[in-house]
């Protein structure tokens, strides 16, 4: 049976050397990759942020997922994507992966810097620490 990797991405340098290991392993061992990017949730938390920020939070988001598929589609390798929402990236990710059963998180070391990373900490050490299954942390 494929083992089943959850990439986390959000297009910065560390998360796409993660979804370059992915690939590897879907090439190497047909392991069954599905890429995740989780849109920062602020609408309704902070009120004096501009109205359209969710908007290009969600932007972002899809930018950074269409990027590492964008991998894969080059190399006719198959990959399935999902775009969420939410305050806390890392519980979106420990979510998913404990929802679908995934054998192997990986996602970069570092990611989203400045103030929104001392908003939400950091997400890898908190997947780390609550996953249900192996983390890969790539740098």
């Amino acid at each position: 049976m494929a083992r089943k990797v959850l990439v986390a991405t959000d297009g910065s340098e560390h998360s796409m050397r993660a979804v370059e290991k992915a690939l590897e392993l879907a090439e190497k061992e047909q392991a069954d990759v599905t890429l995740m990017s989780v849109a920062y949730y602020a609408k309704e938390d902070f009120d004096e942020m501009p109205l359209n920020i969710q908007d290009k939070l969600e932007s972002q988001a899809l930018a950074a997922l269409n990027k590492a598929k964008g991998l894969f589609d080059r190399k006719g390798v198959k990959v399935d994507t999902v775009m969420e929402a939410g305050v806390v990236p890392a519980n979106n990710i420990i979510e998913r992966a404990t929802q679908d059963g995934f054998d192997e998180i990986m996602m970069g070391s570092t990611g989203i810097t400045g103030f929104m990373r001392m908003l939400m900490g950091s997400t890898a050490a908190k997947v780390v620490q609550y996953a249900p299954c192996c983390v890969t942390i790539v740098r």
